[in-house]
């Protein structure tokens, strides 16, 4: 029997919700602490003009249970300079000591690589030790390279169960990339997860909710298949090394 994939997946969270307004929603994510790739800081589309004080506390506690956390920077789909990122990826990390950046909004294309090129290097210049791209969809293979963690799609199910994966995506481990998903029915958060597994994806998030923002919290039913496959590969290496022992 190999190992399950499912067990090995870890969910990056695209925390858009105040911790006022939504602060049982960021206690929640300290208890996951354990199953998360990274939580996406996002104070307003940016760092913000001034520090906003609802976020240091929460930023702390998940700092604390060993979260890895990233700021929200838009893009622009390469309109914006490579200073400007380096700018507000020093702002996030002097006011939230966050551990990098998360870059939306990003070009897939060739044309637009050496500009992101440059956008990372003033990332990484200005502190940020880890860095994600936001295309939301396959890119040039080139961006995987320069970023930690590549989000190679973001949508709705719909779309989701439609999409091709390149065979190049094979030439990177899968921890490399991630895929957001939104309008799932409430029974096909299994599915999606095999569906990520079989596309070399081990960073996910899966949510029925639909609408503006569907990154309000972090489903049950997500976290629950999760937990199911993690006791399902205990239980299979448990058997294999019984079955090695006799």
């Amino acid at each position: 029997m190999t190992e399950n994939p499912i067990a090995g997946m870890r969910v990056v969270v695209p925390a858009y919700f105040h911790p006022a307004a939504a602060p049982k929603a960021w206690q929640q994510l300290v208890r996951l602490a354990s199953r998360l790739r990274l939580v996406i800081v996002n104070v307003h589309n940016g760092p913000g003009e001034e520090i906003d004080p609802g976020y240091p506390p929460v930023i702390e506690a998940l700092r604390e249970a060993g979260v890895r956390l990233v700021g929200y920077i838009d893009s622009d789909y390469g309109r914006r300079t490579p200073s400007e990122i380096s700018r507000e990826a020093e702002t996030y990390l002097r006011r939230y000591q966050v551990d990098g950046v998360f870059l939306d909004q990003v070009s897939t294309g060739l044309p637009d690589l050496d500009h992101y090129a440059a956008c990372v290097l003033g990332a990484r210049s200005a502190g940020a030790r880890f860095v994600a791209l936001n295309p939301g969809a396959h890119p040039h293979p080139g961006y995987v390279d320069l970023a930690n963690l590549t989000v190679t799609f973001e949508g709705p199910w719909a779309e989701y169960r439609a999409m091709s994966v390149p065979a190049w995506v094979s030439q990177f481990p899968p921890g490399r990339f991630a895929h957001l998903v939104h309008s799932l029915p409430v029974d096909s958060f299994a599915a999606g997860l095999h569906m990520a597994a079989e596309r070399h994806v081990r960073g996910i998030f899966f949510t029925s909710s639909r609408g503006a923002n569907p990154w309000d919290h972090v489903p049950a039913l997500l976290t629950g298949q999760m937990a199911l496959a993690e006791l399902a590969e205990a239980a299979r290496r448990t058997s294999a090394a019984a079955t090695a022992a006799r």
